[in-house]
């Protein structure tokens, strides 16, 4: 289980979408973006369709529906300048010439934090920042959690797995949905040139048998006693939840596709990590803190 979060390089401003996360402060030197207009044509889709298959890194986060004030902007990145992977004791830093710098440390959110451009312009809730996820097992960080045995985890696999990857991006684009228009931000760099825009095509998507991970008796034993834990008053909530495998192979912008059309949202999210592609659809904002205001 991992956390989607989008960490913008406004100052002492982040969100996280969809679930909860660890506090980033953000300051130090700030830069103003510069912003420019974009004819594109088409949905926010059909662009990001025809931009992704370029690159390796890339990320939508996508408004469909909901209040103005939640379905306002949607966010496009592409080609991050670094990608960053956090492990327990140690930082890994590739940038775009695929060069990889190691860094040793035990708190890799600070590593990232120096990494994100900084800004006052509050314009747009987004203009940069770092963007990715976070896994549930970061809370070893900050808390003394035991191993979680059922997942095999072992002193091998902590050093090996990240247990957070991010993009941070400097430049992007941004759709306007109150007013109808998309922007091109940047600080730097003005990439809007070497933006790669291919034929708006889908290849064939198929997938094997689902599988749970608990059977259909085995699941209703466990919210079955769950509900006696509420009844008895030990707990008041509890989230019971399967997991669901199956083998899947070509175009997984189609179950992208296909997951906005069934379930548009205010908060629906493509991000491509190299081979890695992360897909899901929320109604609503779990957690925003801007300045020292917090929002939930």
């Amino acid at each position: 289980m991992s956390i989607i979060c989008l960490v913008t390089n406004r100052v002492n401003f982040y969100t996280v979408q969809f679930c909860s996360c660890t506090w980033v402060d953000i300051f130090g030197h700030t830069s103003t973006p510069k912003i420019i207009s974009l004819d594109y044509t088409g949905t926010q889709f059909e662009i990001y369709n025809k931009i992704s298959r370029n690159y390796s890194n890339t990320f939508l986060f996508e408004s469909l529906t909901g209040p103005e004030e939640l379905a306002e902007t949607s966010i496009m990145g592409f080609d991050p300048e670094f990608v960053v992977k956090g492990y327990y004791n140690r930082v890994t830093i590739q940038d775009r010439n695929n060069s990889i710098k190691t860094i040793s440390t035990t708190e890799p959110l600070n590593t990232i934090k120096d990494l994100v451009q900084k800004t006052n312009d509050q314009s747009y809730r987004y203009l940069g920042g770092a963007v990715g996820i976070i896994n549930y097992d970061a809370i070893r960080l900050w808390e003394k959690i035991p191993k979680d045995h059922s997942k095999n985890m072992n002193d091998k696999t902590i050093i090996t797995e990240p247990i957070m990857e991010f993009g941070i991006y400097n430049d992007g684009i941004l759709f306007d949905n109150k007013q109808k228009k998309s922007l091109y931000f940047y600080y730097d760099k003005n990439r809007v040139d070497e933006i790669k825009i291919s034929e708006s095509k889908f290849d064939k998507f198929t997938i094997s048998d689902i599988k749970p991970n608990l059977n259909e008796d085995r699941f209703t034993k466990i919210v079955d006693k769950a509900k006696k834990y509420i009844y008895d008053g030990d707990i008041f909530q509890v989230v019971l939840s399967r997991k669901f495998s199956f083998r899947a192979d070509g175009d997984y912008l189609k179950v992208y596709q296909k997951l906005r059309s069934l379930n548009p949202s205010p908060y629906l999210y493509h991000m491509k990590m190299n081979e890695k592609i992360v897909i899901g659809s929320s109604p609503e904002m779990l957690l925003r803190v801007t300045n020292d205001q917090v929002e939930t």
